[in-house]
């Protein structure tokens, strides 16, 4: 099984973001993408309230994608209502967060109740984690001493130019994984093997925005084992979702 922890659907003509899951089905079947974790482009609450029944629909019709909902930390409590409903009735598996786009610190009070409230639903938190300020991987990382036992993903690997600032970060805390969505280098993912386990990086692509054979094929680059490389692309995220079918 390949599972690709991080991919996006979303429609917002007023934002020229119209990327339907007609448009990502395809993109998976050419690349032998087996499943992919989604999130929309638009945060919730907020400027996009049907965000939640958007991708819940969506998966609905394509059984192969896995719903994450994705919060803006700002709205507080009524975030909170947001993340309950669409775990507790629509069974999102995780929650989605992008602090450039909310210009919110992830360390502040507002994101890390969210952290919270994740790990008391067993479900991860994937952050947009690259080398934007409000994203960086240490700024991260303060988030994460306050809430140690939530899994945190950081997305990209860090970006271009932070990769040994995520390392360390996951070198010194257990519960923060990493994904491999828009990051040039493979001699970092095999150095992430090397010094925590292949256990904690996962295959990602951020598509439809990316090269989806480009992301597939860094990976092969880095120099895993098979049962390494196996781990990455599928059985990692597989375990964390707790997908059975796809744990096999």
């Amino acid at each position: 099984m390949i599972i690709d922890a991080h991919a996006h659907i979303d429609e917002v003509p007023a934002l020229d973001w119209i990327d339907p899951p007609e448009k990502l089905m395809p993109l998976l079947d050419i690349a032998g993408i087996d499943m992919a974790v989604v999130s929309t482009y638009a945060n919730m609450p907020g400027f996009n309230d049907g965000a939640m029944e958007y991708v819940y629909d969506a998966c609905l019709r394509y059984p192969r994608l896995i719903p994450y909902i994705r919060l803006d930390p700002w709205y507080g409590d009524r975030a909170l209502d947001v993340m309950r409903t669409a775990v507790e009735q629509y069974g999102f598996k995780g929650v989605k967060l992008h602090p450039v786009h909310y210009t919110l610190h992830p360390y502040g009070e507002q994101t890390v109740s969210i952290l919270k409230l994740a790990h008391e639903y067993d479900i991860p938190v994937l952050f947009h984690c690259s080398d934007e300020e409000m994203s960086l991987p240490l700024q991260i990382a303060l988030a994460v001493k306050q809430s140690p036992e939530t899994i945190v993903i950081c997305a990209h690997m860090g970006g271009f130019f932070h990769n040994e600032d995520v390392v360390r970060l996951m070198c010194e805390n257990e519960n923060v994984f990493v994904d491999t969505s828009e990051f040039p280098y493979p001699a970092y993912i095999k150095k992430a093997v090397n010094l925590v386990g292949a256990e904690r990086v996962l295959f990602g692509t951020d598509l439809p925005t990316t090269n989806v054979f480009v992301e597939m094929e860094k990976v092969r680059l880095a120099g895993l084992t098979d049962s390494e490389e196996q781990a990455v692309f599928g059985g990692n995220i597989a375990r964390i979702l707790k997908l059975k079918e796809a744990a096999r």
